[in-house]
């Protein structure tokens, strides 16, 4: 009776997984072979490693306990293959009944997400000066409190975080009294599932060997970020950072040598709203020298300017799993210099159509990378793909008007197929056309070597990162 009820489990299990493969990469389990005369059980596992197999089935039938000897063994025979024999009958036949139930795929169900950026700036005085005068014009220009918050959050190494609006940041940062005093060291965007760690290191260790000491010391330089994050479970546009703690050295050039000048920043309880950034300045030294390189602690210009100021902006927000995979799909939509296959080509419509008609249907398209930069441009629609004009060369203009200064001006040439399945990406907007209400962009097309050519304008709202049809 126990044979019959261990043979149906089997067969029952292999029905079901042989149901699940048809939907997922799980194989269907394998058997057990016995050899009774050795006393010997092995099984190739079909679905994950042998030592996870081990580690199931101990954990699900052993917990706590170690098999000695005298009671049996369970062990690892290469990467799939596992031996095994158990001097106890009722429990060797359970042990096989659980193999199969245990030789699966990971289930899970994925968890949200949480997009932490941080953002680390070098600046000069008068750059951190200009950037306190902005924010506190911008928040009440006749507060005190506003400009002792301020000041006390910008104006030393103990100073406090300061919450400000991103967009605002965004556009205090752009504008030319800021901007000319200041450089971006380094922007960090992690995507992390909800309730996990975050665990950032990009150092480099230093010697350095103080003047007339004959002592060299190891320092390290660089970026560390540290904590978990957690989603609130009443307010989905609510993120705490669980024990955070930054900690970023630069190295200094000073008369005497070298060293390298930390900044650490901890909070056991940062929180942050969607669409606000945390924003702390600490006065440790950094240079831009004249010479064009790019590190942890150069800035890649070519004119010397002391930036005696570090800022580091914090922000995060809450990514829904499912929103994040639809994301994912439709950029990839977007990956470069897709063409039809064989038997795409093969079930192409017979019937002619202009290319006239073909250059006419611009599909605009907008989305946001992970790591929160845009990505616009257009697609031509592939319905009008036929055998004759896939291949065709188009030659694309693209031209944004934004009255004076510099706006979009890119020109390509791109198969009509290209133009179908992988579109056109635009160059990024600069921060003027950003700012603005609407972008008007005019895409023209040209058939290459053909006098053929239309024209369209395309309509971009920047707020809501869409174009307005």
């Amino acid at each position: 009776m126990k044979k019959l009820l261990l043979s149906f489990l089997i067969l029952f299990s292999s029905a079901l997984f042989a149901e699940e493969n048809n939907r997922s990469f799980q194989r269907s389990p394998g058997k057990v072979d016995c050899n009774e005369e050795v006393k010997i059980c092995h099984y190739v596992s079909q679905n994950i490693t042998a030592k996870e197999l081990i580690a199931k089935l101990n954990m699900n039938l052993f917990p706590g306990s170690i098999l000695s000897p005298s009671e049996g063994y369970i062990v690892a025979d290469g990467l799939k293959k596992i031996n095994f024999y158990i001097n106890d009958t009722a429990l060797m036949e359970k042990l096989i009944a659980a193999i199969p139930l245990m030789d699966t795929l990971e289930e899970f169900d994925p968890s949200d997400l949480v997009l932490l950026t941080t953002e680390i700036y070098s600046l000069s005085e008068v750059g951190l000066s200009n950037l306190q005068a902005s924010l506190v014009s911008a928040n009440d220009p006749a507060s005190e409190l506003a400009e002792w918050i301020i000041t006390s959050a910008l104006g030393g190494p103990t100073g406090m975080a300061l919450k400000i609006g991103t967009n605002l940041l965004s556009s205090l940062l752009g504008s030319s009294k800021v901007k000319s005093e200041s450089t971006k060291v380094t922007t960090i965007s992690q995507l992390i599932p909800n309730l996990a760690g975050i665990n950032y290191s990009n150092t480099s260790k230093v010697y350095i060997s103080p003047p007339n000491s004959g002592v060299v010391k190891e320092e390290q330089s660089g970026l560390t970020v540290g904590g978990s994050v957690s989603v609130s479970s009443k307010d989905n546009d609510l993120v705490l950072i669980k024990d955070y703690n930054l900690t970023y050295g630069v190295i200094e050039n000073v008369e005497v040598g070298e060293r390298v000048n930390i900044l650490s920043i901890t909070n056991p309880q940062l929180y942050l709203v969607k669409g606000t950034s945390s924003l702390v300045v600490s006065s440790i030294n950094t240079e831009e020298r004249a010479k064009t390189e790019y590190s942890a602690v150069s800035f890649g210009r070519t004119r010397e300017r002391l930036h005696n100021k570090v800022m580091v902006i914090t922000r995060a927000e809450a990514v829904n799993f499912q929103d994040y995979v639809k994301e994912m799909r439709k950029l990839r939509s977007m990956e470069l210099h897709k063409e039809f296959s064989k038997e795409e080509r093969d079930l192409l419509p017979k019937t002619s159509i202009s290319i006239s008609q073909v250059l006419e249907s611009v599909k605009p398209m907008a989305a946001f990378t992970t790591s929160g930069d845009r990505v616009i441009g257009f697609k031509l629609d592939p319905k009008n793909a036929r055998v004759e004009n896939i291949k065709k060369n188009i030659e694309v203009s693209v031209k944004s008007k934004i009255g004076f200064g510099k706006g979009l001006n890119q020109k390509v040439i791109l198969t009509v197929e290209n133009l179908m399945l992988t579109g056109m990406k635009f160059n990024p907007l600069s921060l003027k056309e950003l700012k603005k209400t609407i972008v008007e962009i005019e895409v023209t097309l040209k058939v290459f070597g053909s006098d053929t050519s239309v024209t369209k304008k395309l309509i971009y709202n920047p707020e809501t990162n869409s174009f307005i049809e």
